[in-house]
């Protein structure tokens, strides 16, 4: 998960709960909004595939016996790609089972039926200790069109490339549109738009990689819906 250097107010979390049993779904949601967490409800893993690919979540609740892809290799994924917690929720309370959640990737798992209240207060612990102030692994200033590199290399921007990442960055980890990034980079959105936007993101990639050897600019297409910043920095 990207994250800003403001510290993530751990008492309003972005949570999304997959859970296929749409009665348990709406009890978490909104048992976990009432403590003031902003919350979306999914019922497999495409569904949260498409979420994730849209907007950055905090904590991700896993039922495991899902439809298709199941909650433990969905876990895996989460594990290799995200820095999100994960929070199991399941009715599968065997030991054996309990151990394979941890070794998955689970930061908790808790055995159906579980208190909203006990969940809510676990999951503020687990934020507290993931999201802990530290300094940021980029830093981009718009007043000076630069960017510095986890190394502190600093590359001054064209202005076209800070455009790009003032609008990458109004939301970080978040995906932005093709069209809100040719809006405002005040470009037309016609048959070249893709392959001018393209070449612009290679280029910065390109001015990273030549003062910054070790670093790579941490920007990612994603599935052919836009682009998103993926790391720490500081604005």
């Amino acid at each position: 998960m990207t994250r800003v250097t403001e510290q993530t107010d751990v008492t309003s979390l972005r949570i999304i709960v997959v859970e296929d049993n749409h009665e348990l779904r709406d009890i978490l949601v909104t048992g976990l909004r009432y403590f003031g967490h902003h919350l979306l409800g999914v019922g497999d893993g495409p569904a949260l595939d498409k979420t994730l690919a849209e907007s950055a979540a905090d904590i991700v609740i896993l039922d495991l016996g899902l439809p298709g892809e199941d909650g433990i290799s969905i876990a895996r994924r989460l594990r290799s790609s995200h820095s999100c917690g994960i929070v199991m929720v399941t009715a599968r309370g065997r030991l054996d089972e309990r151990v394979l959640g941890h070794e998955t990737g689970a930061d908790l798992y808790f055995v159906k039926p579980v208190d909203i209240r006990e969940l809510n207060a676990a999951m503020i612990n687990l934020a507290r200790r993931l999201f802990k102030k530290s300094e940021p692994a980029w830093r981009f200033s718009a007043r000076t069109s630069t960017l510095q590199t986890p190394h502190g290399m600093t590359i001054p921007l064209t202005a076209q490339e800070c455009i790009l990442m003032q609008k990458l960055l109004e939301l970080p980890g978040t995906n932005v549109s093709r069209r809100d990034i040719f809006a405002a980079l005040n470009q037309p959105d016609d048959l070249y738009a893709d392959k001018r936007l393209e070449a612009l993101v290679s280029r910065l990639r390109g001015k990273v990689k030549s003062a910054d050897a070790a670093s790579e600019l941490p920007v990612r297409a994603r599935h052919n819906l836009g682009y998103a910043f993926l790391d720490e920095v500081a604005v």
